[in-house]
């Protein structure tokens, strides 16, 4: 590959564009006067406001597995793809259409990348999930901790999959810059993620026995550096993430919520009961990244792609707690009757003993 981007992108192609990082990202591209012009597009049409917000962009709903795809980004001279459809799992937890979106969706993209004549620079954007969490993790978890692993399964194995479609493409096309930026967890004041919803309500779950590291991104600065890949990166892959990281417990009080000690098994249920959504879904990704974290080497992200986030994790959160949803505060007999129902869920659920009149398991 070439040591950087030759050229200035002319022609921006943004998949993904209905999804909170892809919308927004298509109207930061639209609004500079050095991009002449700016598509969207994506298996399902944006809202209204999103739809209003990409102006002047265009917007083009096409299935990423369909034919017309390829013709699209053909008749249009498209030189720069940024593939954002990964995104539709910041908000929901992975299924088979999640799964189908991100990679039999990116391996069709990267393969019309790669018949493309004009496409000249791919950005994937990716997650640092693909590491996984362990507590035989490293400290600071390095891009490379995943070369040769075999991942077991799950929205990791995914993401790791669609990696590997974009990595054959740009070995079969040597004249196509690749840059994959493996994203932290987002936070934000304005963006729906399922680490956020977790501070939305005025318990938070906490696993009893841990206290994990959290390493967060701004959602400013998810966009920031999708943009700067786009006009100013380099090939690579990267992780992009705040300076810094906190344990659970700083996170809850720095969103001034209330902890819900539970036990392993009763973690899916306690989401699932303080959101609202009865049992609901949960997976094993998650509740591993609830209980060890991850904090990420960003070296590579300031030395070789040049980009510095505006917000350290420790801001991110405080701007999620200074400017989202306020929730009403809530008295100790309605926490206790949020670990009534938490118990009452975990053994019906997951199988565990009887409770005391507090909720907690007294005997297996």
């Amino acid at each position: 590959m070439n040591e950087s981007f030759a050229g200035a992108p002319l022609v921006v192609m943004v998949t993904g564009a209905s999804t909170f990082v892809g919308g927004y990202l298509v109207r930061r591209l639209a609004q500079r006067p050095d991009i002449e012009r700016v598509i969207g597009v994506d298996a399902v049409p944006p809202t209204k406001a999103m739809h209003r917000r990409m102006e002047p962009a265009e917007f083009i709903r096409v299935d990423y597995r369909s034919h017309i795809f390829g013709k699209i980004m053909a008749t249009n001279e498209v030189d720069t793809v940024v593939h954002c459809s990964t995104s539709v799992t910041d908000n929901h937890f992975p299924s088979a259409s999640t799964k189908d979106a991100i990679v039999f969706g990116s391996m069709r993209v990267f393969a019309a990348c790669q018949k493309s004549e004009t496409v000249k620079r791919v950005i994937m954007r990716s997650s640092t999930q693909v590491y996984g969490s362990s507590s035989r993790n490293a400290a600071l978890v390095t891009e490379d901790l995943v070369s040769g692993a075999a991942v077991a399964g799950g929205h990791p194995r995914d993401l790791l999959d669609a990696e590997a479609y974009a990595r054959s493409m740009a070995r079969r096309r040597s004249d196509i810059d690749l840059t994959v930026l493996r994203l932290a967890p987002i936070m934000g004041p304005n963006i729906e993620t399922l680490p956020r919803s977790l501070f939305e309500r005025p318990v938070v779950p906490s696993l009893i026995g841990r206290d994990a590291r959290l390493q967060f991104l701004h959602q400013d600065d998810a966009l920031g550096a999708l943009e700067h890949a786009v006009v100013a990166g380099r090939p690579g892959t990267y992780n992009i993430a705040g300076d810094g990281a906190i344990s659970m417990s700083q996170a809850i009080r720095l969103a001034g919520r209330v902890p819900l000690p539970v036990i392993g098994p009763a973690f899916g249920p306690a989401v699932a009961a303080i959101r609202g959504r009865g049992r609901g879904h949960f997976d094993k990704v998650q509740l591993a990244y609830l209980s060890f974290g991850n904090a990420f080497d960003t070296t590579r992200m300031r030395n070789e792609l040049g980009f510095e986030p505006r917000f350290s994790t420790r801001q991110a959160m405080e701007d999620v707690a200074r400017q989202g949803p306020v929730e009403p505060t809530i008295g100790v007999d309605s926490i206790r009757g949020v670990e009534q129902r938490v118990a009452s869920l975990a053994r019906r659920f997951a199988g565990i003993g009887s409770t005391d009149r507090h909720g907690w398991t007294v005997d297996a």
